[in-house]
């Protein structure tokens, strides 16, 4: 049956910034948990020792509650460690004491700067640690507990374990904190990108990454060519410092620093020189020029002149991964109800300045007071009343001023907007272009996916629509087949019969339809709507929406001739010969995990990477009839191969386990 659209905007959680803290916390039940001396991390004065751990059994079983909405817990259960400037005649287990009781003055709250790791505790009584420490003192009685007590925070472990160190004006105190449930965290995702403008060698196999993370390993961490010069890898490695450089096939080829760059390890000692990098979380690096600590020299012809937002579908789009669209993406008909935010307008001038004109009306979002979304006043500091100045270099726009930006005003690197107040002073870009340089491509990373947005000169020289082949194997299909095999979706509203495809060998029908550029999905069917394809979600090229409606997925970019697939499946019809094999190519092993050998009866000028989708993934250059592949980095599923070689070409099928 037809599928029907009802799109809805997607609420995005705000990055909570108390991620980290948040959970329940117990002085750690080991020798140092407590510990004191002259400077920080010094605790040679006095620490607590394994015996000490049962005498304070009742400090160490009380407990400390960070909630997500700011408010902090303190369990006593009743008995705490009191000391003698509390009233008790020996040091020990007893009723705590007000206002250090968990109690007086509760609820307590607390604000936590994840970026210079400062933890303070607010409300007369609340307190980590002990009772008496304060910032710059000691107290000697309950009457001078503080209003807050800041404190210098460290994770490790995992964030697993907290480290708190407070100075009292002559000393150090440091108390060791575990949560009371050890969550298991993944390692930080790391960016690496380096721009090969400037590069004059020769690129063969591609750029790599190595560092001491990969035991500088030569070519177990390819990068992807994404154009303009620009290559880039994502990969997971632990907290630590590390060392690296880009190399170029393999070791062929690397960069070569000296000692008076300011990007280079700082341990000068060795003789090497090399990037360096302290890895705390997840980071995408800024694009440098390869051997260099800065990006490549800007050219920002592409860029200067006035944009708008395309007048299309999928011009607006947000997904997962860079490129994907298929958690939202904007209908033709939102470029009616949007069009003030369509007929915004962006311009790059020669100087480095950039106005943004939103002739009083633009798209207002609930964030921005809103109710509901519509079109009204731009809000401050959203309003395109500048100065904003822009710098373009390697593939990266970044739009400097508060309130300066492109595509929706809400997006940010590493986040979305909840209030005006915080929009950063800058916004960083992903820029690549198309169509003679009239089209130009937004991507910008919000911290749990991808925001595309696709803008159009405001003079253009008009090309045509990209032409994509659809190709559908019927050898599996036992009903008849009467009037023919159709194509349906999104970009012909699943019509039935408007786009019948032709049988042009065997059991094979194509049809080859222009389409804008942009998501869409579709399927096959069989005599207009008498018979269709029926997928149950979950299949590698099925679209991702929650819709209960389960179709083909492709984003659509340029030419292309799709894989052909059988009727109802996202893979070649088993034994049907589809495969081109006059190149004679042999892909082995397949499935594979980590190295695919490929080689060919004539020499490889380069291969291809693609998803189910038709998304790229990466492309490497060969020029031998033998070449090999590194797809450890893939997440399990299958994809497609395009070997070129020699006027020709030919796509097969990888299965990655």
């Amino acid at each position: 049956m037809k599928k029907n659209y009802l799109f809805s905007a997607i609420v995005f959680l705000a990055l909570n910034t108390f991620a980290q803290i948040e959970g329940t916390w117990r002085l750690a039940p080991a020798a140092g948990s407590i510990g004191v001396g002259p400077n920080q991390g010094d605790i040679s004065w006095w620490s607590n020792s394994p015996g000490d751990v049962s005498v304070r059994s009742c400090l160490f079983d009380d407990s400390v509650k960070f909630e997500a909405n700011g408010t902090m817990t303190h369990y006593m259960d009743g008995s705490t460690w009191v000391e003698g400037w509390q009233g008790a005649t020996g040091d020990g287990c007893n009723t705590p004491v007000a206002p250090h009781d968990g109690t007086t003055n509760a609820p307590y709250t607390y604000a936590y700067n994840s970026t210079t790791g400062q933890l303070t505790v607010n409300g007369i009584g609340a307190h980590l640690g002990l009772a008496k420490v304060i910032n710059g003192a000691e107290i000697s009685s309950p009457a001078n507990a503080a209003a807050s007590i800041t404190y210098l925070t460290t994770f490790s472990n995992n964030n697993n374990t907290l480290t708190l160190d407070i100075s009292i004006g002559g000393g150090w105190w440091r108390f060791v904190y575990q949560r009371t449930a050890t969550v298991t965290m993944p390692d930080p995702n790391v960016t690496f990108r380096v721009n090969m403008s400037n590069y004059t060698g020769t690129i063969t196999t591609g750029v790599f990454v190595n560092g001491s993370f990969n035991g500088w390993c030569g070519n177990c961490n390819p990068m992807t060519d994404m154009g303009n010069g620009m290559w880039q890898v994502t990969l997971p490695i632990p907290t630590s410092n590390i060392e690296y450089k880009f190399t170029v096939d393999g070791w062929n080829d690397q960069e070569n620093f000296t000692a008076n760059d300011a990007c280079i390890d700082p341990n000068m000692g060795d003789n090497f020189f090399n990037r360096y990098l302290q890895i705390t979380g997840d980071v995408v690096l800024p694009a440098v020029c390869f051997n260099s600590c800065s990006p490549c020299p800007s050219n920002a012809t592409q860029l200067i002149g006035t944009w708008k937002l395309k007048a299309s579908a999928g011009s607006l789009a947000v997904g997962p991964a860079l490129g994907d669209g298929s958690w939202w993406s904007n209908g033709a008909a939102d470029v009616t109800t949007r069009a003030c935010l369509f007929d915004d307008s962006i311009k790059f001038e020669a100087n480095g300045t950039m106005t943004h004109f939103m002739d009083g009306s633009t798209w207002l979002e609930a964030w921005q007071g809103a109710s509901p979304d519509a079109c009204g006043a731009p809000v401050a500091p959203h309003n395109g009343i500048g100065p904003f100045t822009y710098s373009y270099s390697g593939g990266e726009l970044t739009i400097n001023g508060t309130g300066g930006h492109i595509g929706l005003a809400k997006v940010y690197n590493g986040g979305e907007l909840t209030a005006p107040a915080n929009a950063p002073a800058s916004v960083a870009y992903q820029i690549s272009f198309a169509n003679n340089d009239n089209t130009m491509i937004a991507d910008i990373n919000f911290g749990v996916g991808w925001w595309r947005f696709i803008y159009e000169k405001t003079q253009i020289v008009q090309l045509p629509d990209p032409i994509v082949t659809f190709r559908v194997d019927m050898a599996d299909y036992t009903a008849t087949i009467g009037t023919g095999v159709f194509l349906n979706g999104t970009f012909n509203n699943w019509c039935g019969n408007c786009t019948p495809m032709t049988n042009t060998s065997g059991s094979v029908w194509e049809v080859a339809v222009p389409l804008s550029s942009g998501p869409i999905e579709y399927k096959f069917t069989v005599d207009g709507w008498n018979d269709q394809e029926n997928f149950v979600g979950g299949e590698s090229c099925v679209d991702t929406n929650n819709d209960e409606f389960f179709n083909r997925y492709y984003v659509v970019s340029a030419d292309d001739t799709l894989p052909v697939v059988c009727f109802a499946s996202c893979s070649a019809c088993p034994g049907s010969g589809i495969e081109e094999t006059e190149l004679g190519v042999v892909v082995i092993p397949n499935p594979a995990k980590d190295i695919v050998k490929i080689s060919a009866k004539s020499t490889i000028s380069s291969i291809e990477i693609n998803s189910m989708a038709g998304q790229f993934i990466s492309k490497q250059l060969v020029q031998s009839t033998n070449a090999e592949i590194n797809v450890s980095n893939l997440k399990s599923g299958t994809y497609f191969i395009k070997v070129n070689a020699e006027n020709n070409s030919g796509i097969y099928k990888l299965i990655i386990e």
